[in-house]
């Protein structure tokens, strides 16, 4: 009887999932006052309409979503360093369970 599991993989990629968060994550975050975790925290000049008229900075957060059960646009239950987050774009993780999505900040924890 063969005893693999039927997805060998799966382990293997959530040890590079956490692998990954331990070299490039550059904030912390927690979800709904859970544990908290490491995340990519990006902020950009948005260089969308009337980019030279208008100054912004838009906010972007990589995550494992499994560390936020449920995390889903219009969310605000995520905190990153201590600042309660609006999740304002869709939250589409890939096949490792990662997404990339915006967020906008609401104030402190």
């Amino acid at each position: 009887m063969d005893t693999r599991p039927l997805n060998p993989f799966a382990m293997v990629e959530q040890s590079i999932n956490v692998g990954v968060m331990a070299m490039l994550a550059n904030a912390q975050a927690t979800w709904g006052g859970g544990q908290a975790f490491g995340v990519v925290f990006d902020r950009v000049q948005d260089e969308g309409f009337m980019g030279e008229a208008v100054t912004a900075v838009r906010h972007t957060v990589s995550m494992c979503v499994a560390n936020a059960p449920g995390i889903a646009e219009g969310s605000t239950g995520l905190s990153v360093d201590g600042v309660v987050h609006l999740v304002s774009g869709p939250v589409v993780p890939d096949a490792g369970g990662w997404a990339t999505f915006t967020v906008i900040p609401m104030g402190a924890s």
